[in-house]
């Protein structure tokens, strides 16, 4: 039982998608769903997938329905991925929105993981869509979809870098190239995050947090086949505010591990820590659906050479440096990005963001 989408369809997805974009680095291994509830063109109520484990967003929605004294029976549904028709940490969100007497579901996204819920709909008399705002919601959930389709998080390569493309001074020193109010905005940034991945060469020149703004901070990743991540490190010493991994290979000393291991850091062994295939394959195992890469120029270049990066954030300074570290350390095949969403200046920095199109998959 279907029914055409129209223009006033497309209106209610896009808030749905506002929840969703609301929960990007809050669910993982999870999707960030979101879905609102309408009815004679009045929200009777909203909903998001939170945290994993929790309730998903049609409850969510449906509770929040109850919570306004409104009564979801022949409300239309929105949601950006197709209701589970499984029973797994919750009860299929298919079940709980045929019992409360829904007359509509219009989803973006058919899910990979679930079973067409079109059969259990059409037995309710439920009107069932699918594929309203279906780019944006492609783009929301992105990295979720990649993760469970390529078995690899999607990756967004970021970097500061000076007018003439220059991560920073020769010398190994810390020296901040964007302004303040460019920083301001890299740090919420990294909220939407699974994961923030360094090598070893940035925690020892900048000996960084990585922390976000606000109260929710991603993991810490940091790639190092021998294990370079001292135990006095600020990564290592801001654990009571955010998780810490090393993914390392067997070059790695054991003693070190062990005492790294014993202030409560996760060990990620792999077969070979410079196999960037490897490494990402890791950190989807680990349940990371989006990782930003803040790294130097030996993971920047890793990266690039692997063709890895599905997004790029850049943050480009006005200070021209005449020399210094470079964005990649080697050689690298070409690659193709368009812009994302237009530049904006941000005191003396330019911030952009781009688009891999050349096939990365889901971005």
């Amino acid at each position: 039982m279907t029914v055409s989408l129209s223009p006033v369809d497309h209106r209610w997805m896009r808030l749905a998608l506002r929840q969703a974009a609301v929960s990007l680095g809050a669910t993982a291994p999870n999707p960030g769903v979101g879905c609102v509830l309408v009815r004679n063109g009045q929200v009777l109520g909203s909903g998001r997938h939170r945290r994993c484990g929790g309730p998903h967003a049609e409850p969510e929605a449906l509770n929040d329905c109850q919570q306004r004294g409104h009564d979801p029976r022949g409300a239309t549904v929105y949601v950006t991925l197709a209701p589970c028709t499984r029973h797994g940490r919750t009860p299929p969100c298919t079940q709980a929105l045929i019992q409360a007497g829904v007359a509509r579901v219009v989803a973006a996204l058919a899910d990979p993981l679930q079973d067409d819920p079109q059969a259990l709909f059409s037995q309710a008399g439920i009107a069932y869509e699918v594929g309203c705002e279906a780019p944006i919601a492609q783009h929301i959930h992105g990295g979720w979809l990649k993760r469970v389709t390529q078995g690899r998080p999607r990756v967004t390569g970021k970097w500061a870098a000076s007018l003439d493309g220059f991560l920073g001074p020769a010398a190994a020193r810390q020296q901040w190239l964007s302004s303040p109010s460019s920083q301001a905005i890299s740090r919420r940034r990294r909220s939407a995050f699974d994961a923030i991945v360094v090598g070893a060469e940035t925690v020892a020149v900048d000996d960084c947090r990585l922390l976000a703004t606000g109260s929710r901070h991603p993991r810490r990743v940091v790639i190092s086949a021998r294990g370079r991540l001292p135990v006095r490190s600020a990564l290592v010493t801001s654990m009571n505010q955010a998780p810490v991994w090393l993914i390392h290979d067997d070059r790695a000393a054991a003693d070190h591990l062990c005492a790294l291991r014993d202030l409560g850091v996760g060990l990620m062994p792999v077969a070979d820590a410079h196999d960037v295939d490897q490494v990402l394959q890791a950190l989807a195992a680990a349940g990371c659906n989006d990782i930003l890469v803040e790294g130097g120029a030996q993971v920047h270049g890793a990266m690039l050479a692997a063709q890895a990066y599905d997004r790029l954030e850049l943050y480009q300074s006005s200070l021209s440096l005449g020399h210094g570290r470079a964005i990649s350390n080697g050689p690298q095949r070409q690659q193709s990005f368009v812009p994302e969403i237009p530049p904006r200046l941000s005191g003396n920095t330019v911030v952009s963001h781009w688009l891999r199109v050349d096939g990365g998959g889901p971005c």
